[in-house]
């Protein structure tokens, strides 16, 4: 176990720290007037003494500041905790470095130029100043770092929520008519076999991609709409004359995205909610037209819409609240869903914006 609490340095990191501190060693000989004398040694014994000593000592003091949790502290306490770390530092680092220095004057011959203990003295106070600002530097920098890593990460959280919402709710839209189209279907080949066998196809092809639907966050209009049409001749097995389809789109919107399955659970709400309770059917219409920078998706049915007090949407089923929360998560407030009766009939409206999809984070 190690006895260290701060995070281990990385190569990176000690590289830039003690270059740092060389360099302002490299200025403090500089300020010193120490360049203009002949002795290149007391310049080189300066600048190694006053980096190695300050990196030392910064690096302690990033051990305290991780040991005693001052990134949790209020800003009062880490001033406290600043000082109390870098008086005693500053003190020690003081001591050693005038220590190894006049050890080396004496040792080469120079003139000792004050009593030691003055001379310790004023770098204690020096380095204790520095010691300080270093810290309060450190924890600027980690906390802003700390901050966009938090950030990051619940951008990130918020994305995996999101898909995974979008699974769930996708999952929640494979076509529960499945046993009654197979059923149909059957009755359907003693009749008709050549019908029978482009039913199925159409039943294999709606199957398929319902099932691949939550892998695109969009899907061309053209494909939808192909979808929407196979679906609706399926459901013709059954109703029979009692449903009729009317398709309303310009072909240049053909290419647009928009969410998987949108127009077909729209239709498919319209016709379990509205034309099946009619005793004498009747007809499904779906317009696509181009409103500023949105595509205005309209189904209309005949019906009655029951609203509930405390719900947006009316009694309509899972599948409409399924929608809402879906563009919700896809589009933010860009978005546009609502259901609302017109005389005898329901009329359902979705705005999807033309701009590329972008998940709300």
């Amino acid at each position: 176990m190690s006895i260290f609490k701060s995070p281990t340095p990385s190569a990176k990191f000690l590289a830039y720290h003690f270059g740092g501190w060389l360099i302002f060693s490299l200025v403090n000989v500089f300020s010193l007037g120490l360049l203009s004398q002949n002795h290149t040694d007391k310049i080189v014994i300066n600048i190694i003494i006053v980096g190695f000593i300050t990196g030392i000592s910064t690096l302690l003091t990033r051990e305290i500041i991780y040991r005693f949790s001052l990134f949790d502290k209020n800003g009062y306490q880490q001033w406290i905790g600043f000082l109390l770390a870098a008086i005693p530092l500053g003190g020690i680092g003081a001591y050693i470095a005038t220590g190894f220095g006049y050890l080396y004057y004496i040792f080469v011959g120079y003139e000792i130029p004050s009593s030691f203990w003055e001379v310790v003295v004023s770098n204690w106070f020096y380095l204790t100043i520095l010691i300080f600002i270093w810290s309060f530097i450190y924890l600027t920098l980690v906390n802003q770092e700390q901050l966009r890593k938090a950030e990051h990460d619940a951008t990130q959280l918020k994305l995996q929520l999101n898909e995974v919402k979008m699974s769930a709710l996708m999952g929640q839209l494979n076509p529960h008519f499945l046993f009654n189209g197979l059923n149909n279907i059957r009755g359907l080949i003693l009749e008709d076999t050549a019908k029978s066998r482009d039913m199925l196809t159409n039943l294999s092809d709606l199957l398929r991609y319902t099932l691949m639907a939550h892998k695109h966050k969009t899907v061309s209009l053209r494909d939808e709409l192909e979808i929407v049409c196979q679906y609706i001749e399926l459901l013709k097995i059954q109703y029979e004359d009692r449903l009729s389809f009317t398709l309303e789109v310009n072909e240049d919107l053909m290419g647009e995205r928009i969410p998987p399955l949108l127009i077909q659970l729209l239709a498919e709400n319209a016709v379990r909610h509205g034309i099946e309770k009619c005793k004498q059917g009747g007809e499904l219409v779906v317009k696509i037209t181009k409103e500023d920078n949105h595509m205005v998706i309209t189904v209309i049915n005949p019906g009655t819409l029951i609203r509930e007090s405390t719900k947006e949407i009316g009694n309509t089923g899972l599948g409409l609240i399924n929608i809402q929360k879906r563009l919700t998560i896809q589009y933010g407030d860009k978005t546009y869903f609502g259901i609302e009766q017109q005389g005898s009939q329901v009329v359902a409206r979705c705005h999807i914006p033309s701009s590329p999809l972008q998940l709300v984070v």
